[in-house]
């Protein structure tokens, strides 16, 4: 889980690619395309943003070579035959034509498959004019192009919600129904999630606990799939800690 907010980027309409845009702490973070709106003919350098902005910027390349990932992926771990599921509330009808900017900026290849599913209900239409919507476009080319980054060579699902998530349990029954599809139709390997919400916004711990389901459902599928017993020991560790 990962909060929203707490990242930046450049928007790959906008600049030509994106790049993590972070200044002293990761709250202080912001969308660079919001404060450099014109065209650039290449990612701005972590030097450019320095002298310019007073912000570091580090591009997708740095950002594998700070975990190592370049050297995983030299020696064939690109993530190929496997499929990371993205969900995102709206997601981005940009987001192809973003993916590929960014790939021919860092010199990526395309992902085996880009691929979008609504299974919780039709997505509204785009508004600029929404900050959320435009937000969640932010987050969604973040998810997307990142993932790219770090395995070039998985596929990609971008499960796009309905319903904004935003505080207390607003927007989390959609993400937990699209989940459930996912794994009820074994779509993908791994799940990565994007959401924040204040625990104090939530009406009850119940109302935290009856959002689960598409975690147990995986722990479910994963029993089946490799006839081993899921032990519930970190599920239950987990209850015990909010219970507290």
């Amino acid at each position: 889980m990962r909060a929203r907010g707490l990242k930046g980027i450049a928007g790959a309409g906008a600049v030509g690619a994106a790049v993590l845009a972070l200044g002293a702490g990761a709250a202080s973070a912001k969308p660079l395309f919001r404060m450099l709106p014109h065209q650039f003919p290449a990612p701005p350098t972590t030097a450019f943003c320095q002298a310019n902005l007073g912000i570091n910027c580090y591009t997708a390349n740095q950002i594998r070579h700070a975990y190592g990932v370049d050297q995983l992926n030299a020696h064939g771990l690109t993530g190929r035959g496997k499929t990371i599921v993205l969900v995102d509330s709206y997601g981005s009808p940009t987001i192809q034509s973003d993916l590929n900017t960014f790939d021919a900026a860092f010199g990526l290849p395309a992902p085996p498959s880009l691929k979008i599913i609504a299974p919780a209900g039709a997505i509204p239409p785009f508004d600029s004019t929404n900050g959320t919507v435009v937000g969640w476009a932010e987050e969604t080319s973040l998810d997307v192009e990142y993932s790219h980054a770090i395995a070039p060579g998985a596929n990609i699902l971008l499960v796009e919600t309905p319903v904004a998530e935003t505080e207390g349990v607003t927007g989390f029954p959609q993400i937990v129904e699209a989940e459930n599809y996912v794994v009820d139709h074994h779509l993908g390997d791994v799940i990565s999630q994007s959401f924040g919400a204040t625990e104090q916004t939530f009406p009850s711990p119940q109302s935290i606990y009856n959002l689960r389901s598409a975690y147990f459902n995986a722990a479910r599928r994963i029993t089946s799939w490799t006839g081993r017993p899921f032990t519930r020991t970190g599920w239950s560790a987990g209850r015990r800690a909010i219970r507290s």
